[in-house]
């Protein structure tokens, strides 16, 4: 539960900084990277997890990584993101975070769209959403 804390937290500070930005430094990108190895580490050591259920946590924050690459659309910073918090929320909480952020996401974004407060081509900081689903998941997944 500690883990999944310091993961809510540190999205927290992401989301603020990309919703502000719309962009993250690699220097923030780099510490939440060791920030989640030894997060990993300590999570092995004691054994309360394995090596394949950590590379599973993984799979959504490499499948948001290859869609970032592939499509253009998303940032690469996202899929990052998503592959560093996994290792702390590990795979049930990722994947609840994941599908929760994508469901607000696209709901924030039809509610806009209906009401014609922006354009098509808007392009939305993820990682808000992220945190939201994040705090969901916590809830749900206990």
């Amino acid at each position: 539960m500690i883990l999944s804390m310091i993961a809510i937290s540190y999205l927290g500070v992401l989301a603020i900084i990309d919703a502000k930005k719309r962009e993250l430094s690699w220097w923030v990108l780099a510490s939440g990277g060791v920030l989640a190895i030894l997060c990993a580490g300590c999570l092995l050591a004691t054994r309360e997890v394995t090596f394949d259920v950590l590379l599973f946590g993984a799979i959504p924050g490499v499948l948001l990584l290859v869609l970032a690459v592939l499509t253009k659309g998303i940032g690469i910073g996202d899929g990052i993101v998503l592959l560093e918090v996994s290792s702390l929320l590990l795979l049930e909480r990722t994947l609840v975070a994941f599908g929760l952020s994508l469901m607000i996401m696209g709901a924030f974004s039809a509610v806009l769209l209906l009401l014609k407060k922006v354009k098509k081509e808007l392009r939305l900081p993820y990682l808000p959403f992220l945190w939201i689903g994040s705090v969901g998941a916590l809830f749900y997944c206990g």
